[in-house]
């Protein structure tokens, strides 16, 4: 192919359209580096969710400005939905076909300049907005505002909501600063990859600027737990404090009815959560603190379909993500090393490893080093194995014993969510990948509960979740946080 530019590129040269800046706008956004040559920078002035103005900047090659000034003019005067819909392809039939070999670059660099404009459009608007439940559910309409990952089961998920009929929009969240070119679900790549996914499907993609809260809700938490001899789950943090209301945010600003993940599991009347078909994928363990009236209007498509099955779907569709890999535990700790991640974080001070009698039987490098059950590095030896039975940060002391001595017939749990009555609490899992033992619950204070198991369980730790379930093990009656003994 050659690499002069087409008519179509050489209009948007000579005669640009919507050059220049809104001197109040309602978002801006910038993509590129000056010192490779290129940034592209659009301002929007929006109302009722209608692109009543749009402006571009562009410095850098002559790809570049003729791509910022033909998005610009696509987009002008459209429907905010519209507009997020707008895609690569898009402008390639607008510049009269696929840009010249070397200068692909284009495309992309001024679509991330305008959906960053979106993105500042939404953050102008959410403030605290998060921090609360949105609005409650809607009866009727089939909206839905797909929460888009940049992997297999967030791609199908929006797949099927559209093949079922829904109106789908679709949003990525920044979370934090993710590498690029890393497996993180908010590096830059995987942004960038989950609005082509949405855009080959035809649907509108946002993103929403999230960083802020999830390190107060999420990675604080995390950090301070650890310190605290307490051992946290950041999905369920993430789920209680900032995903689904988000996506709820942006469902009310959009006049959407529902919300969709795609987490394995199913909501049923109540609203309660049931556990998937695909038992080896369930997710309703950190599931639990997600709001009644945010659960109401949520859609979990993937509680009927097998992994399997869904992978087959992206395959079957075309879909890119059709073989990308599973997303690692801790989405900010895309290597697993949360130790060193936590070192970073906190300050560590050196102190004793004891046995139950208060024996110091060695030293250790700091409390944050350790969790209720951890077996592997305690740096003890002793005849028979060794497992850490309580972290006491106040003392700086890591507690050790026997297997037997992490048995406990008793949990207590707070800050608890109820969606159906506790009465109908028959058993309960402590471990995400646990099995549910059989117990009965009662209320020892207001928002204080205990479970009374009818067999021991071993390890369960401080900060971990508890959640119950029906007598058959399948619905979520309600969950808690695991507190002291």
């Amino acid at each position: 192919m050659s690499d002069s530019y087409r008519p179509q590129v050489v209009d948007h040269l000579v005669r640009p359209r919507n050059a220049g800046e809104i001197g109040d706008p309602s978002g801006r956004g910038e993509s590129g580096d000056a010192a490779c040559g290129d940034v592209a920078c659009f301002t929007v002035g929006i109302s009722e969710n209608v692109l009543e103005q749009v402006r571009y900047k562009v410095y850098g090659c002559a790809a570049c400005i003729a791509a910022g000034s033909a998005l610009a003019e696509l987009v002008d005067g459209r429907d905010l939905l519209d507009a997020a819909r707008v895609s690569k392809a898009d402008l390639e039939d607008a510049l009269g076909g696929p840009m010249p070999v070397g200068k692909e670059h284009a495309l992309t660099l001024v679509l991330d300049a305008l959906h960053k404009a979106f993105e500042d459009h939404w953050n102008r608007k959410a403030d605290e907005m998060f921090l609360e439940a949105q609005g409650g559910p809607r009866t009727g309409g089939k909206s839905v505002v797909a929460a888009m990952s940049g992997g297999v089961d967030s791609a199908v998920t929006a797949l099927l909501l559209k093949e079922a009929g829904y109106d789908v929009a679709t949003v990525t969240f920044r979370l934090h600063d993710g590498e690029r070119g890393s497996r993180s679900c908010c590096s830059p790549d995987t942004v960038l990859f989950a609005r082509e996914t949405a855009h080959r499907m035809g649907l509108p993609h946002f993103t929403l600027n999230l960083k802020e809260l999830f390190d107060r809700r999420v990675m604080q938490d995390f950090v301070g737990s650890y310190s605290e001899g307490r051992t946290p789950n950041p999905c369920v943090a993430c789920n209680a404090h900032v995903k689904f209301h988000a996506s709820s945010f942006l469902a009310d600003e959009l006049g959407f009815h529902h919300v969709a993940t795609g987490h394995y599991a199913r909501v049923e009347e109540g609203p309660t959560l049931a556990r998937p078909v695909d038992e080896s994928k369930d997710q309703t363990y950190v599931l639990w603190p997600v709001p009644r009236d945010l659960l109401s209007r949520t859609i979990f498509p993937l509680g009927d379909y097998r992994k399997t099955e869904v992978r087959a779907i992206a395959e079957e569709r075309g879909l890119a993500v059709a073989y990308t890999p599973e997303s690692q535990d801790i989405c900010f700790i895309p290597d697993g090393d949360y130790r060193t991640f936590l070192r970073k974080r906190v300050a560590t001070e050196s102190g004793d490893v004891v046995d139950r009698e208060g024996r110091v039987l060695g030293r250790h490098a700091g409390v944050v080093d350790f969790t209720v059950g951890q077996r592997r590095g305690i740096g003890v030896s002793a005849p028979t194995p060794l497992y850490v039975s309580e972290v006491r940060p106040r003392k700086g002391q890591v507690v050790v014993g026997r297997k037997q001595d992490l048995e406990v017939r008793e949990v207590r749990v707070r800050d608890l969510n109820w969606f159906l009555d506790p009465e109908e609490a028959s058993c309960v899992q402590v471990r995400y990948n646990g099995s549910p033992v059989s117990c009965t619950v009662e209320e020892e204070s207001e928002g204080a509960w205990v479970a009374h198991l009818d067999e021991p369980v071993i390890g369960v730790a401080p900060g971990q979740s508890a959640v119950f379930y029906t007598g058959d093990g399948e619905r979520v009656v309600g969950g808690g946080v695991v507190g002291g003994s």
